[in-house]
């Protein structure tokens, strides 16, 4: 007789199994435990829980309850209430930090005292967890839904993620690396925590999985090319490929293993050098993006060829060429068990590689160590980024930067600097704001303390401390401030409305947010300093200058030259100088100033002040790729975007204009089509 397959019979581990899975979300585990009984006690399990949690909050796991046994369900239930709160107390940044078309008002950076509020806000909740739950959480909200949705949480929650990774992660990295500074793969494993201000974590298993995989592979041709090799008769495990601190064969053996890891990754694996800085992140100077893209800075290259050969029995470092330029040529140097060591050559097949042939001679160089690659990759970061501020041009054709960077210019009077971001791509200075900040924590170097000094002040990052450490920093370089009294009035001004803003922050942290949802940022909550007029002045069409403005906040445009933009601001008429619509591009206009301008954000990362008449309805709109985009709108919905509460109080009437708009396009488009 035949027995009748129900539920019942599946083993519980086979339904854990099952429910483990990424796919299936805690609302669904929550429902199948509604079915039944027997589910209701597979849904129940610990373990099951635990594989949850894990999976939404890797970091907390990680760090806080990885060696404690806990009601993982309980724990779970915790942490998930805190994220209403956490979703509030973000969007109390865009309340706060509200924009307005007052220079005075434009604040590029939140201050950092504003995002420490954060640190204690689910201290009672959650404990010691806290820190690590707001990782975790603002991880889950940049990861998850429609990359076109939630975009003002999201760029906020970008903000807060990157002060507390910064504050949480990288230091904490920093500190266990210099406990074993002889390592090079803890140093190479730094440089992407370091280097990415992003939500991403560093997959160390995937790394040294990569490397054991490069490993394998020298192996196998050694056996074929080298048989003599000692090498060639042992089989080795996983757990016998571990790094050496001194070598386990003679010099001529090590010159061949050394020869074989490098024909593998450069020959075989089609591992190549990019020097140059990508135009999104400086992901070829990380090791998991180079293990995976395969191809990445020269030094990197030869730092992986350092780790492989350490796991093959070769005791190698690292050499640098005597020339102090960023982009000096390193080399690897053996030490053999015979007492043989020397330096490796390229192949014969590089040799024939005219991109691989070096102008200047090698000279004996120095050791380089774990912190010393380090610094030298961070080194080259930064100066390829300055190189690359430099060198970007408008279609103006001239420079965005000029030699902004240059130490001449810092010691210019700090006033040419405090509008100089106008007219620049303020998210890139803010990347090489980051990365000198990791520069100077490995190297401690006062030329890199003044620059970090310099652009603090250009980018608003700034306080009356800043301005204390920037005194300091000038008296001890030898060099008087000469206008210090503008310095400091100005400083003073930004200071005092600094202060009153974090304030207002923490009133509104504290109060619960119980009026957040109100489309007016000033209704419930005075502004002491006050704004220009008493309010947050509101841009009508009510005059006639104002009956001309063709486009509303929110829509897709054209440029002259079919890029795409999205409108943010505009103006009944030019209220920008000369030199800015030169900078601009906006030179020769049929129309005059006498017309509407725009501030746009662009699709390649920019932000521009155009003429109507340079732009037109794009045809086909989609989402622009700007990190700015989440500061004014918090949604692309097809043909447009959907401005934040902030955005839409300030521009009340652009609501009716945006949506006629695209009705009309909607139709135009269909009857040629």
């Amino acid at each position: 007789m035949e027995t009748k397959v129900t539920i019942e019979t599946v083993p519980y581990e086979v339904l854990e199994r099952i429910l483990s899975n990424t796919c299936i979300t805690v609302e669904d585990v929550v429902n199948c435990s509604l079915t039944c009984k027997y589910l209701n006690g597979v849904c129940q399990r610990n373990s099951l829980w635990r594989s949850k949690f894990l999976f939404q909050y890797p970091y907390t796991h990680r760090q806080i309850y990885s060696k404690e046994r806990k009601d993982w369900k309980t724990q779970y239930i915790a942490q998930y209430r805190c994220k209403k709160k956490l979703v509030q107390c973000i969007l109390a940044l865009s309340r706060t930090f509200v924009w307005s078309m007052y220079h005075d008002y434009e604040w590029p950076d939140i201050p950092r005292r504003a995002l420490a509020l954060y640190q204690d806000l689910f201290s009672q909740a959650l404990g010691d967890a806290n820190n690590h739950y707001v990782l975790d959480d603002c991880h889950n909200i940049l990861n998850s839904g429609n990359p076109c949705m939630e975009l003002t949480l999201k760029y906020y929650a970008d903000k807060l993620h990157r002060h507390t990774y910064e504050r949480l992660v990288i230091g904490m990295k920093w500190e266990e690396f210099l406990e074993r500074e002889d390592c090079y793969e803890k140093g190479l494993l730094w440089v992407v925590v370091g280097l990415r201000p992003i939500p991403k974590m560093c997959s160390e298993a995937g790394v040294l999985t990569s490397l054991d995989k490069l490993t394998e592979e020298t192996l196998g041709h050694i056996k074929e090319t080298y048989p003599d090799n000692p090498l060639s008769s042992k089989t080795y495990s996983k757990e016998d490929l571990a790094c050496t601190v001194s070598s386990q064969w003679r010099g001529e053996y090590c010159v061949q293993i050394l020869h074989a890891v490098h024909h593998v990754l450069k020959h075989k694996s089609g591992f190549r050098i990019n020097n140059s800085l990508s135009e999104s992140e400086p992901d070829h100077y990380c090791i998991d993006y180079v293990l995976q893209h395969r191809k990445g800075s020269s030094k990197l290259l030869l730092a992986i060829q350092l780790c492989v050969a350490r796991r093959l029995g070769v005791f190698a470092v690292l050499h640098r060429n005597l020339s102090d330029h960023v982009l000096a040529t390193w080399k690897l140097y053996y030490n053999g068990q015979d007492g043989t060591s020397g330096y490796v050559d390229n192949c014969d097949l590089c040799k024939k590689d005219l991109a691989m042939l070096v102008v200047e001679e090698w000279q004996q160089g120095e050791l380089v160590d774990a912190k010393g690659m380090c610094q030298a990759i961070l080194q080259q970061v930064v100066f390829l980024t300055e190189c690359w501020l430099k060198g970007e041009r408008w279609q103006a054709g001239e420079p965005v930067l000029y030699d902004l960077l240059d130490e001449e210019t810092y010691n210019q009077p700090i006033r040419l600097l405090f509008t100089a971001w106008q007219h620049v791509e303020h998210w890139k200075m803010s990347r090489l704001y980051h990365y000198m900040n990791q520069l100077l924590r490995v190297t401690g170097s006062k030329h890199t303390q003044g620059k970090i000094l310099h652009l603090s002040i250009l980018l608003r990052i700034n306080s009356k401390l800043t301005l204390v450490k920037l005194l300091q920093f000038r008296r001890q370089m030898g060099q008087p401030p000469n206008t210090m009294r503008d310095l400091l009035r100005m400083l003073a001004s930004v200071d005092k409305r600094a202060r009153t803003r974090v304030m207002e922050l923490k009133t509104l942290l504290s109060s619960g947010l119980a009026s957040h949802s109100s489309l007016n940022p000033l209704s419930s909550v005075p502004w002491p300093h006050g704004w220009p007029g008493g309010e947050m002045v509101q841009k009508r069409r009510v005059d006639r200058k104002s009956w001309q403005v063709q486009f509303a906040v929110g829509e897709v445009l054209e440029q002259r030259g079919g890029d795409l933009c999205v409108v943010y601001d505009w103006d009944s008429m030019c209220v920008e100088s000369e030199d800015t619509l030169v900078l601009m591009g906006e030179t020769g206009l049929a129309y005059g100033t006498d017309q509407p301008f725009y501030r746009v954000l662009t699709d390649g990362g920019s932000a521009r002040y155009l003429a109507q008449e340079n732009l037109r309805h794009a045809h086909h709109p989609l989402h622009i790729k700007n990190p700015l985009i989440g500061r004014y709108f918090t949604a692309f919905i097809y043909p447009f975007y959907l401005p934040n509460p902030q955005k839409a109080y300030e521009y009340p009437e652009d609501a009716n204009i945006r949506e006629q708009n695209a009705l009309t396009l909607k139709l135009k488009f269909a009857t040629s089509n």
